[in-house]
Order: structure tokens, then C-alpha cells, then sequence
């Protein structure tokens, strides 16, 4: 499966999907393949990703649960230089089209440059109680800038999230994990966000989100974006809305970032995702494109985009 990390190792918040009406549906044991898939991005340091995914489901019932094996190919370049890797996964995932719950699971090999690495991209969400909804998961990957994929530098990400509705139209989220870097430095990361239902009947919110890290150890040089502390607030428009069975979401955001203790500075971030009817026997897809703007290597006004695509056939 696609790994949607940003290759300068900031991880994006990981939580619990918010609950979305759709009719139940009666399970179906198909198969399925998934081709193609891609995931296709680029930033202001030149660097370009292309990943693209096939896949086998022996066992499906919907888009969102089903058992399989993929394959996926890496290519990166910058300038004169270029990397690609050989990606092959087992995943299994069975997530509640209703509430978001459930889990993703999947194990991967991943051979580039010689070196070898097992990955993953799993978590596991679950009620609490009637208003709480809570998530644990664990990522493990390769850190995809261009000194780290030349010198095999890895990182594993761990932590859980909390989903708490405060009052009826109001929901807080908190997040916190830490990441393992393969070249002995380590960033403990909290994020959170509070999201107040604006439009209830048009599927609007208004979100204030904040997210700090920091990395122990600091002298590790031109292997990723690495600030001895950073700091993000943002505020937000959500929009999220099913017409004609498609469900259609976005989010336009900009804040204010700190990094090092200098002064602070601007920050972006729009995406928009379209995700088709569950319920279709014919095709699955999905699609998701985002461009974001913050602190890198050459200072406060890096930007990435990227552009992904999931497209399965039941048969």
C-alpha cells in the first residue's frame, strides 16, 4: 500500500474518521484487483515521487474491507539523481463505512539500493464509549529524501489518538506518538485539533489545529528536515458532503510556524478527496490531491503537492 507520509518525515495526524451515513450493506465475498493505483508528488527542493500499485483481493466484500497481496514500484529523482525500489505487501482491512472504525493492517518487504526493510502502515480504531473513539497505530518506512534512500535510513512511528465529542457539535482530537529514526535520533509529536460543526446540514466545520514535535538529536545533517523544535497552528475550513453516493471532502487551512525559535511564519494547507458509492459492484475509486506549504531544509517556505489515485474492480 501507498505510504501518505511526507517524505521530510512530518508524519500527518493519523485519528479516527468522523462518522458518515451510508446504508448497510450485505456482505458479498467477490474478488477484486486493484490497478492501477499511483501516487504521484513533488516540492520546492525538486525532489518527485511516483509510486505505482497493483493488487490481488481474494477475499472482497468493499472497498473498505478486504483481504489481498500488492505490488508497488518507487521511483525518485532530483536533479541527475534518481532511486526506485520494489515494494511487495500482505494487507488485510475491515473498516466501518458508518463510523470509520475498524482496522488496517499490512506488512510489506521493501528492497531499494540494496538495503532491505520491512514496512508497515497499520492502525486500529475503536469505540470507547457511546462519545469516544480511540485509534492506535504504527508505521514503518523508509524516510524519502535523497540522502536518506542513498544510506538506507528508516524511521517507526507509533502512537494513539483520542477522539472526544465535548458537547453535541463540538469534538476534540488529540494525538501523540513518537518516531524512531534508524540514525539514532528520535521525535516525540503531539497534534491536536478541535472541530465545530458550522453548517451541520452542509457538512461544514471549523477546525483550530495545532501539532508540536522536537528531535533529540539535532547533529544528524542533510538526511531530513530536522529542527531541534517545531511548532504549528492552523486554522481551518472542513467541508464534507455525499452527493449522488460520491462522498466529497476538503480542507483549506493557514497558520502560523515556529522552527528553532526563530520567528514565525506562514503556513498552508489545501486537499480535496473524492471517494466513490460503496455499494458499487462495478468499481471502487478513490482520489485525493493536496498541496501544502511549511518549514524545510531551505528554510520557512517549503511546499509539496501531490496528487493519489485508487481504482478496484470487483469481480
Amino acid at each position: 500500500m501507498i505510504n501518505f507520509f511526507k517524505r521530510i518525515g512530518l508524519p500527518l495526524l493519523l485519528v479516527v474518521s468522523s462518522s458518515t451515513a451510508v446504508a448497510d450493506q450485505e456482505p458479498t465475498s467477490k474478488q477484486a484487483i486493484s490497478v492501477p493505483n499511483a501516487y504521484i508528488a513533488s516540492d520546492s527542493e525538486g525532489f518527485s515521487t511516483y509510486k505505482y500499485n497493483a493488487g490481488y483481493m481474494p477475499l472482497y466484500e468493499h472497498g473498505e474491507k478486504y483481504t489481498g497481496v500488492s505490488y508497488q514500484h518507487n521511483y525518485f529523482t532530483q536533479g541527475n539523481w534518481d532511486s526506485s525500489a520494489e515494494v511487495y505487501t500482505l494487507l488485510t482491512k475491515s473498516i466501518n463505512p458508518r463510523t470509520g472504525l475498524g482496522y488496517n493492517l499490512n506488512l510489506g518487504y521493501n528492497l531499494q539500493n540494496g538495503y532491505k526493510l520491512l514496512t508497515t502502515d497499520s492502525n486500529y480504531g475503536f469505540r470507547v464509549t457511546e462519545s469516544t473513539k480511540a485509534e492506535v497505530f504504527v508505521s514503518r518506512d523508509r524516510v524519502e529524501t535523497q540522502n536518506s534512500l542513498a544510506n538506507g535510513i528508516y524511521y517507526t512511528f507509533g502512537g494513539a489518538s483520542i477522539e472526544q465529542q465535548i458537547i453535541e457539535r463540538l469534538t476534540a482530537i488529540v494525538m501523540a506518538g513518537n518516531m524512531y529514526f534508524s540514525d539514532t535520533n528520535t521525535r516525540p509529536t503531539v497534534k491536536a485539533k478541535l472541530i465545530y460543526d458550522l453548517m451541520p446540514e452542509y457538512g461544514l466545520t471549523g477546525q483550530l489545529r495545532y501539532r508540536q514535535y522536537r528531535d533529540t538529536n539535532t547533529n544528524v545533517v542533510n538526511n531530513y528536515f530536522n529542527p531541534s523544535d517545531y511548532n504549528e497552528t492552523m486554522i481551518a475550513l472542513g467541508a464534507r458532503k455525499r452527493i449522488s453516493g460520491w462522498m466529497l471532502s476538503g480542507t483549506v487551512g493557514v497558520g502560523r510556524q515556529t522552527a528553532n525559535q526563530d520567528p514565525s511564519t506562514t503556513t498552508q494547507l489545501y486537499e480535496f478527496a473524492a471517494t466513490s458509492p460503496i455499494a458499487s459492484n462495478d468499481y471502487y475509486f478513490k482520489t485525493r490531491a493536496g498541496y501544502g506549504k511549511s518549514a524545510g531544509f531551505l528554510g520557512p517556505n517549503y511546499f509539496y503537492r501531490y496528487i493519489m489515485e485508487e481504482l478496484i474492480f470487483p469481480f
